[in-house]
């Protein structure tokens, strides 16, 4: 599956021509840091081959490479709620560093945004962001999402511990 956007940014379902790109692009602990610690820091060739192979196995996908000029740039996803939560949808990504400050980010939460509302029976869609990462706020308030929250000292990352701004996309509103 392909989600074309606009300037030769596409999502694409996670294949085999990503997994030579994928981990040196995400071997970088600046991704590592902005990210939940599930992330593997170092990021190994097995890390990348289990992740593609584990995202071969939804149908539909929940996660997406995203590509930049026919090049692997990152990764975008989503997780669903469960049970009562089903309504909700959260949404993740990361861009590898040669990648920043192109916009690029921003155009695939705008791309993965409208396919997650065309595409599944959810009321809202939002993310969570560590208080240091203004770099993913300003992504995200690009792409549309508002700010509804923040959970005070809801993390620690490396001893230090810090609020999460969680952002969010509605249904219907604007």
């Amino acid at each position: 599956m392909i989600i074309s956007g606009e300037r030769d940014i596409n999502l694409v379902t996670w294949n085999e021509a990503h997994f030579h790109q994928l981990y040196p692009l995400a071997n970088n602990p600046k991704i590592a840091m902005n990210l939940r610690d599930s992330f593997p820091q170092p990021y190994t060739i097995h890390d990348a081959r289990h992740w593609i192979e584990h995202n071969q196995k939804f149908n539909p996908p929940h996660n997406f490479a995203i590509e930049f000029e026919g090049k692997l740039a990152g990764s975008i996803g989503c997780d669903r709620g469960k049970d009562e939560l089903r309504t909700n949808m959260e949404l993740g990504f990361w861009v590898g560093e040669q990648f920043w400050g192109k916009g690029i980010a921003t155009e695939a939460v705008k791309l993965f945004t409208q396919h997650l509302l065309d595409r599944f029976d959810i009321q809202r869609i939002y993310a969570q962001v560590y208080d240091f990462n203004v770099e993913s706020m300003n992504v995200l308030e690009k792409a549309g999402y508002i700010p509804e929250a923040i959970l005070k000292k809801a993390f620690i990352k490396r001893g230090v511990v810090g609020d999460i701004f969680q952002y969010v996309k509605i249904r219907g509103e604007s």
